[in-house]
């Protein structure tokens, strides 16, 4: 009779072993085509997104290279058709004058030009004569010059003269003009006179038109290339025409010299292909921003320069929410794949106590790596600008918003408002207590010539305690007269803590005019700052840091505020009220810090509770008591700590751990209760205790696991 119950035993063991292994392989197998499935979805959805995006820079590219060439073509046709009729001689030293006076006023992107002769070929006379006329005037009138009176072109530093009297027509390197006080490129395109003895037709002088660099500039600048973004220009050699970092078009800097200097690969690749007048685009680390990027090069065909965009991934706009939920459903389909696989090779089911001890550790080290990838994503893919309102980093976009105002103004039969360039450049923040951020820095303001004397100038910080404004200085310039003020305000900033200790948020500054009831709109003085990609945190001070966070960009934004209610005076019907001027930085909690000073108690006390489920069973009860006690106080005043120092009326992110080890610290004792009353229980005497020691770590992390992925989904 014994014999046939231990073999009955025997057989219902091997049939249950047998129901764990197919319960594991149907829940392995799918698993894994599961992860396979919603990988590929997410990469298929991804790479969807980042091809529409390279298809859209491309063409933005293009589109940037056309307008750049088409300016060019016009002032090449332009020089060699002048050129052309002084040497048919159908235009004479007598009407050349008003016929280069006219073809410089028939196009708005000509900024001057010149009919220059060789030495003595005006006058045998006259060894020098060049006739310059440039829109320098007050209201860009024609004003004239005679370049000879000034200086000699025939010198080799004037290469607008030199080099198409040895080398033919082209487009000499951008410079200087002494005369027209600007940074201008200019083409040159040769006339000539037959020669008295060979009757061989040579160079007689040339026809050049300038065009002022501050025109492709502006044409560069209003490319959106996205908040980080930014566009460069170059010569079919490599030479800097155009770069934020306008040093590089000073000091005449090369495509490859600076490559070298920066150890840029993808630089001397887009060197090589831009000599050879190739387009294309290349996955890339800017050096600029040190970011992944994509660096998107055109040629421009008629002068075989060279348009460089540089598109940062991170601009690229996507629906976070479904990224990261993907995200998180593979991470979850993963874990059961890889856990269920673990336990089919570790074969767990025979018993064995250091296979499960080693089933134990990886299950728990799954989880860790899953909680692990769901707070990067919560730090990468994060929905901290939802409704936000508009970005503002390139002119393209800020044309677009004022031309929106003033077409909203004149659908409503009112005047287009006054728009006020401005600036802002912050030297210090603080952050005091948990909403109360202090700022400190300069602010500066550009206005007309014709700004009406009776309305009030200055500004106003919204939202804000304890400003203190003091102006430094107001000076003229190009016509407009700047003012500079140093201001401090204590700014009041609503954070989510509900994620802590992984907040994304934004410092909001909100910028008004002084005279609130009058027709101004401030926007941002896009000019006065080298680079706007908003990851070189343009505007704020480079020795400006907040403890315990990462500064992460900074960028000017409208946003519509409604604020219901009149204030006592109705509302002035002969404006539009339009979005307000933000300035925003973006600033991200540094985690690892958090976590170490926050869970070192909680790690602590969960190993000391683990190493008392190791405890022999016979141990006092009395002294298991005593312990969990000791370390309930220590995670208690620990959770206290934290909640001092956040103001919030929800239960935050970090927070459901703590509650999580006082489940722990309240079942830490139930096996001592069970051996003090002699209860039996086949789960705690299995082999010693070994199941519910080695389930602690993986149910302990299991629960931060799924805490974390709901609140992060």
């Amino acid at each position: 009779m014994t014999i046939n119950t231990a073999e009955s035993d025997t057989q219902t063991t091997k049939t249950g072993a047998k129901w764990f292994i197919a319960t594991l392989w149907l829940i392995c197998l799918p698993a894994l085509i599961t992860t396979v499935v919603l990988t590929y979805q997410h990469i298929k959805f991804k790479n969807e997104i980042y091809e529409s995006a390279k298809s859209d820079l491309q063409q933005l590219t293009v589109d940037g290279v056309t307008q750049i060439d088409s300016i060019l073509s016009q002032a090449m046709n332009s020089a060699e058709m002048l050129a052309d009729g002084i040497t048919k001689g159908q235009v004479n030293k007598q009407n050349m004058l008003k016929k280069l006076q006219d073809m410089l006023a028939s196009n708005a992107n000509y900024f001057g030009g010149t009919i220059t002769f060789a030495p003595f070929g005006f006058d045998p006379s006259i060894r020098l004569y060049s006739a310059y006329y440039s829109k320098s005037g007050p209201e860009g009138e024609l004003e004239f010059l005679q370049l000879a009176d000034i200086y000699d072109y025939t010198t080799p530093e004037y290469d607008w003269y030199v080099e198409p009297m040895d080398k033919g027509n082209r487009w000499g390197e951008p410079y200087w003009d002494e005369a027209g006080k600007t940074y201008l490129t200019t083409y040159s395109a040769l006339f000539y006179i037959e020669h008295p003895e060979t009757k061989e037709r040579v160079p007689n002088g040339v026809v050049t038109i300038d065009i002022s660099m501050r025109q492709i500039k502006n044409i560069i600048e209003s490319l959106d290339v996205g908040p980080s973004g930014f566009g460069a220009l170059t010569t079919q050699e490599g030479n800097y025409l155009y770069h934020p970092d306008y040093d590089y078009v000073l000091s005449h800097k090369n495509l490859t010299d600076v490559a070298k200097e920066k150890n840029d690969k993808d630089r001397i690749e887009v060197a090589n292909r831009a000599l050879k007048r190739e387009g294309g685009i290349i996955d890339h680390i800017s050096t600029t921003t040190g970011q992944a990027s994509w660096f998107i090069f055109e040629p421009v065909p008629i002068s075989g320069w060279s348009l460089q965009n540089t598109f940062l991934l991170d601009d690229i706009q996507v629906d976070v929410d479904t990224l990261r939920r993907q995200v998180i459903w593979i991470v979850i389909v993963a874990i059961i794949f890889l856990t269920s696989l673990s336990a089919l090779i570790l074969k767990i089911q025979r018993g064995n106590t250091a296979r499960i001890w080693v089933m134990s550790g990886v299950t728990s080290l799954l989880l860790f790596i899953g909680i692990g990838i769901i707070w990067n994503l919560a730090l990468t893919y994060h929905d901290s600008d939802k409704g936000a309102g508009i970005r503002v980093s390139d002119k393209g976009t800020l044309k677009q918003i004022m031309n929106n105002f003033d077409q909203r103004s004149l659908s409503k039969h009112l005047e287009p408002p006054t728009y006020i360039p401005t600036g802002v450049f912050i030297e210090a923040i603080e952050l005091r207590g948990a909403n109360d951020v202090s700022v400190t820095g300069r602010m500066w303001q550009k206005y007309p010539k014709d700004f009406t004397a009776d309305i009030g100038q200055g500004f106003q910080i919204g939202r804000a305690k304890n400003v203190k404004v003091m102006e430094i200085d107001s000076q003229e310039f190009n016509g407009e007269t700047v003012i500079n003020w140093r201001f401090q305000a204590d700014l009041r900033t609503q954070l989510d803590y509900s994620r802590y200790p992984l907040e994304v948020e934004k410092i909001r500054m909100q910028i008004l005019p002084w005279e609130t009831s009058e027709n101004i709109v401030l926007v941002p003085d896009l000019d006065a700052y080298k680079l706007m990609a908003a990851t070189l945190l343009p505007g704020l001070d480079k020795s400006v840091f907040i403890p315990g966070w990462d500064l992460t960009e900074t960028f000017f934004l409208f946003r519509t505020v409604k604020e219901y209610t009149n204030f006592g005076v109705e509302r002035n019907f002969d404006r539009e009220q339009f979005p307000g001027l933000y300035f925003e930085i973006g600033i991200k909690r540094i985690f690892v810090d958090a976590f170490i000073s926050n869970l070192t108690p909680l790690i602590v006390v969960t190993i000391i509770l683990f190493s008392v489920s190791l405890l022999p069973p016979s141990i006092d009860i009395s002294r298991v008591l005593g312990i969990c006690v000791s370390v309930f106080f220590v995670v208690v005043f620990a959770h206290l700590a934290i909640r001092r120092n956040i103001s919030i009326g929800e239960i935050f992110y970090l927070e459901y751990f703590f509650f999580v080890i006082y489940l722990t610290i309240l079942l830490a004792p139930v096996n001592s209760f069970r051996t003090s009353l002699d209860i039996p229980s086949r789960f705690f005497e299995y082999q010693n205790g070994l199941i519910p020691k080695a389930i602690y770590w993986p149910s302990i992390m299991g629960i931060f696991f799924v805490i974390t992925a709901w609140k992060f989904y």
